[in-house]
């Protein structure tokens, strides 16, 4: 995959081609991105809100209300989950909402789909930033459902890696399962990068076996500001060594805009920040275009821009037990970062972020 000299700094917009959405006026798929982008973020406080009701509601002695709010949610938390490869391509309707352009010329998508299907090669892309709250996911569902293909060899979509608190929150635990998501655990990583069966979560086979995550996790947002460009990468090795034992290329890649959703009340080095961390799971106030209805999100300025980064090389642990040295993960791991930090620098002036800088952390 390779990109010529002409179209070093070259954005293309994405557009939608799902009959459905196209069958609605603008101003009815604009208003139902707005009400389904904000349902999706207010789970992020009714869930808690939730947990907490009943638990109040048993210590003034409604315990058969609080069971039934209990069992409601235990339930949720344990429904069967399957991809629903059509609500991928429903996410086209945040496209015009939030600009979502991207980076990818026609030959780096060909090159990319038939090195997967014709060559058998692997990709992990890595998404920075996460975001207060990663709607960057919803736009990059459906633009992976969307580009990532040919007309010759169909999709290679492939499948997401979650934190496995996800797993549990009924609601968002069903949305993921409809995108191909499951716990990002080493040995669910391992064996869907090189076998393509998703039986631990979805029982879902994965055509392109790719692998896409967000790696700042829980520690990323916690750094998420409008205007701040902050990836943390330097305490993460699990990927490269993922990649060398299974010869899947890492691949960098940064939303510009992903940050730009929300304001929040925390910061990195907060206790509350400190203890997410520990439970892996995010415990913040945050809030976007009105503090009285703090879900409804911001629109970042200057849209949002999905900016890959050329795959890394693929390359395998030299050593016969297939474990790769500290040296190899190393390498691969600064590798990375600067690739990262180019791709940054490569499209910050034509995603409308000129004077803007990339902090690794």
């Amino acid at each position: 995959m390779s990109a010529s000299k002409a179209d070093d700094a070259a954005l293309y917009p994405c557009r939608i081609d799902d009959p459905f959405l196209l069958s609605l006026h603008p101003t009815v798929r604009r208003a139902l991105a707005w009400v389904f982008v904000t349902l999706l973020a207010s789970m992020y406080y009714l869930l808690p809100a939730t947990v907490l009701m009943s638990l109040a509601l048993a210590t003034c002695g409604h315990v058969t209300t609080a069971a039934a709010i209990g069992l409601v949610l235990l339930g949720g938390s344990l429904l069967p989950l399957h991809e629903r490869p059509y609500t991928r391509r429903l996410c086209q309707v945040y496209y015009e909402l939030f600009r979502l352009r991207h980076n990818l010329t026609q030959e780096r998508i060909r090159r990319l789909v038939e090195d997967c299907v014709e060559r058998g090669e692997r990709y992990i892309l890595g998404m920075h930033p996460h975001g207060v709250v990663p709607l960057q996911v919803l736009l990059w569902v459906a633009f992976a459902d969307q580009y990532l293909r040919t007309a010759e060899h169909g999709t290679v979509y492939g499948f997401g890696g979650m934190a496995s608190v996800i797993c549990y929150l009924p609601g968002l635990r069903t949305l993921m399962g409809w995108w191909t998501g499951m716990p990002a655990t080493y040995s669910n990583l391992k064996r869907n990068l090189t076998s393509g069966s998703g039986a631990t979560f979805t029982r879902a086979k994965h055509p392109g076996r790719n692998l896409y995550m967000l790696p700042g996790g829980v520690a990323e947002i916690f750094t998420a500001q409008p205007a701040r460009h902050v990836a943390v990468w330097k305490p993460r090795r699990g990927l490269c060594r993922l990649a060398l034992e299974t010869g899947a290329r890492l691949t960098p890649m940064y939303v510009f805009g992903g940050n730009d959703f929300y304001f929040q009340s925390l910061t990195s080095d907060s206790w509350l920040a400190r203890t997410s961390r520990s439970f892996g799971c995010s415990v913040t106030l945050f809030w976007g275009r009105w503090w009285w209805l703090p879900t409804v999100p911001l629109t970042p300025p200057h849209g949002c821009t999905i900016a890959i980064a050329e795959p890394l090389p693929s390359r395998r642990a030299a050593a016969a037990d297939g474990r790769p040295s500290d040296d190899e993960v190393e390498a691969l791991h600064a590798e990375y970062e600067r690739a990262l930090v180019e791709v940054f620098d490569q499209y910050k002036a034509a995603a409308g972020y000129p004077d803007a800088e990339l902090t690794v952390l």
